[in-house]
């Protein structure tokens, strides 16, 4: 190997070591964990959205397991979390809705020819059904709700709990 050869590589790894190192920086995003109980019991499969009260962030969004623990991430986030400022909270959980077409095609009491039929007939701009509101709907509305939270850089301070209650 010429001495060429020997430096253009030392400099070509030199330039991959600085160009990686700089992908493990901290990202600005903090990380947002919590769980949402109603009258103390977990509430599974509820949706979180954070909304951005301040230009500091941009919102974001989890679901709630099935011990009602939750992350929340941005759409900007790579790891997840959020980035610091104040957020309006919202909380829903819908009950889930039967389509009795899916339903009696899983069931085998019609063919897959005959749910496409059922499914046309209905046309492009059907109604989609939604659930019942299963979590107290102040929760669910922007203007209502009474949750609000403060994301800072210090990661014990970013786990919020809420207990759901009737107003």
């Amino acid at each position: 190997m010429t001495s060429f050869a020997k430096t253009s590589l030392i400099a070509c790894l030199l330039v991959g070591i600085v160009c990686f190192s700089g992908c493990g920086a901290d990202s600005p995003h903090r990380k947002v964990t919590g769980k949402v109980t109603m009258d103390g019991a977990p509430v599974d499969g509820a949706s979180l959205m954070f909304y951005a009260q301040d230009s500091t962030g941009e919102g974001g969004g989890g679901k709630t397991d099935a011990s009602g623990a939750y992350s929340i991430t941005a759409p900007s986030a790579t790891k997840g979390g959020l980035l610091p400022g104040t957020y309006k909270v919202t909380i829903a959980k819908y009950s889930d809705v039967v389509d009795e077409d899916q339903q009696a095609y899983e069931s085998g009491e019609i063919t897959y020819d005959e749910l496409q039929e059922r499914k046309s007939a209905k046309g492009p701009y059907a109604k989609v059904e939604t659930g019942e509101l299963l979590t107290p709907a102040q929760y669910s509305n922007t203007n209502a709700t009474p949750l609000t939270v403060t994301v800072t850089d210090d990661p014990k301070q970013n786990v919020f709990d809420f207990d759901l209650t009737e107003e």
